[in-house]
């Protein structure tokens, strides 16, 4: 329950401290500060602003009520040191008015009293004695005893309403130095980030300086309260500030969750490349793939887990993905395949490439996928089952990708049957078509910006598509080599055939794609049909 402010309904006014307060963006960045601490420590109560002093923070006590911590902040141009002759100066000589004796007088308050100076400007002397926290002080620190001895003789008859004098004052005195505004700004900024960070969120700068700038207003309008009308408007409990934390918590959370850029997290390799031939004068690139054994077992069921693992990437949308987290994994897996089933089912092996494709782009690439472009045809065909973003130094890159399975019966058919499926694929009127799917399904808030400049123009030229497209095919296929079991020296048969197809694939390809950017996968397969069967299996259970 929130304490009653430390206002005298019978003398309260709005004169001097709430008039005169308007722009003194130090003492509010002062008392945000102690607003912040607050939040983590349970032992403050409670922040008022212009009601005893500037600041007053309330701490509970052992016996229910409170005890008071009175803060001034003074803030000035002049650039010399602080000393005790400005401290004690009375203005008119009148009792009572000098910076010392109107700190202690606010000690007028049921509670242990203790009270605090903040400055922009250092203080002289033995003053600074004062910046060691009462607590830690050594009672023979000759510049504290002397600091001390001056102030307390020198209007040795004034009291507080409580008997206190000033040599109390002294012994309860802590003077704090804040002397640049904008990195007293910047560390209440960082404090609040570490809250944030502490409670599991990891909000941006900008969400973390909106959030400030609105406790800066909470305390603003403290201040700017009235203390006749509105005594009740100058308190900040902790129960209230934790409340409007617990809401920037959520709001830090949803935004998090509405921008979060699911595909930047990076997973462990799976595939081992066996071999890579790049041969930039024609545009084409070579690389193949190895499962691998383990125990001279060829991991048919290694690879099925896997491939299931980035099954949600491509078929749910990255508004979906932000919204799970690493404890949904098996439900945004479960639903993943329920848009399978939903979508209308895709051909057994024709998923499970498309996921091989999906997963050596994301790892080997670190490319970004453009979700749910399986599901979408161009003129009533499959063209492109994929399109992903890769991002590179030279420029972005838009690769569209084809995948195929082949057994050894069909291995010879094989280079003609994906030269007719690319040159169809890359009629100019069916990449306009493509880029408009792209358009519809990309999500930005939750991708990496792109430079892919007039190519994703709605109405751009293909000439500018095909400057930054890349072709990837990946061809999986019945490994002779594979289907003879382990042996210590199978990747030199691996490589052969690997070679062999490739070089069959490159004749093909030469003739009419000239410039257009190809990239072979070869993934060599014990046994396609096996496979298949395996992957069909873990779906149903997965279901």
């Amino acid at each position: 329950m929130p304490f009653d402010s430390l206002i005298d309904p019978a003398t309260a006014s709005d004169a001097g401290g709430v008039a005169g307060r308007r722009g003194q963006k130090h003492q509010d960045h002062v008392a945000a500060s102690y607003v912040i601490a607050m939040l983590s420590d349970p032992g403050i109560a409670q922040i008022e602003c212009e009601t005893a002093d500037d600041i007053t923070i309330r701490r509970s006590a052992a016996d229910g009520g409170t005890d008071n911590e009175y803060v001034q902040v003074k803030t000035t141009d002049n650039e010399d040191k602080w000393t005790a002759t400005a401290l004690l100066a009375r203005e008119d000589g009148r009792e009572g008015s000098s910076i010392a004796e109107r700190s202690l007088a606010c000690d007028a308050h049921p509670g242990e009293p203790s009270f605090r100076i903040v400055t922009n400007r250092e203080p002289r002397g033995n003053l600074a004695s004062f910046k060691r926290p009462p607590g830690s002080r050594s009672p023979t620190d000759a510049a504290l005893q002397a600091a001390s001895a001056s102030i307390a003789k020198r209007y040795p008859s004034f009291r507080s309403i409580n008997g206190r004098s000033l040599g109390d004052w002294c012994d309860r005195l802590l003077w704090e130095v804040e002397p640049d505004l904008a990195r007293l700004a910047d560390r209440n900024t960082l404090e609040l980030h570490k809250l944030a960070n502490k409670q599991g969120e990891r909000p941006s700068t900008v969400d973390v300086e909106a959030a400030y700038g609105q406790l800066l207003n909470i305390v603003i309008d403290a201040g700017d309260a009235s203390r006749v009308l509105t005594p009740e408007r100058k308190r900040i409990s902790r129960e209230a500030a934790r409340a409007w934390w617990r809401g920037r918590i959520a709001a830090f959370a949803a935004e998090t969750r509405r921008t979060v850029k699911v595909y930047r997290v990076r997973t462990d390799e799976f595939f081992s490349r066996f071999m890579l031939s790049d041969e930039s004068a024609i545009s084409r690139t070579l690389a193949a793939y190895d499962v691998e054994y383990d125990g001279e077992r060829w991991r048919s069921e290694e690879l099925v887990r896997h491939l299931i693992d980035w099954i949600p990437e491509v078929v749910l949308p990255p508004e979906i993905l932000a919204t799970f987290d690493h404890l949904s994994a098996r439900a945004v897996l479960s639903r993943a395949i329920r848009a399978c089933d939903a979508r209308g089912a895709l051909p057994t092996q024709e998923l499970l490439t498309e996921l091989m494709l999906h997963a050596i782009l994301r790892h080997h690439h670190g490319s970004e996928p453009i979700a749910c472009k399986i599901f979408h045809m161009s003129g009533g065909l499959m063209t492109f089952g994929s399109a992903h973003i890769v991002f590179d130094d030279a420029g972005d890159q838009l690769w569209l990708g084809q995948t195929r399975v082949t057994v050894a019966a069909d291995r010879a058919a094989l280079p003609s049957a994906v030269a007719a499926s690319l040159k169809a694929s890359l009629d100019r009127n069916v990449l306009r078509e493509e880029r408009e799917i792209i358009l519809q399904l990309r999500h930005p808030a939750h991708l990496s910006d792109h430079e892919l400049g007039r190519s994703m123009a709605a109405h751009g030229r293909v000439d500018d598509l095909l400057a930054v497209l890349h072709v990837p095919l990946l061809i999986a296929y019945d490994s002779a080599t594979l289907g003879r079991g382990f042996s210590a020296d199978y990747l030199e048969g691996l490589r052969a055939e690997a070679e062999g197809i490739y070089e069959k694939l490159k004749a093909e390809l030469h003739v009419d794609f000239g410039d257009v950017r190809i990239h072979i996968f070869l993934i060599p397969v014990e046994c396609a049909a096996t496979l298949a069967r395996a992957f069909e299996t873990a779906l149903r259970a997965g279901r």
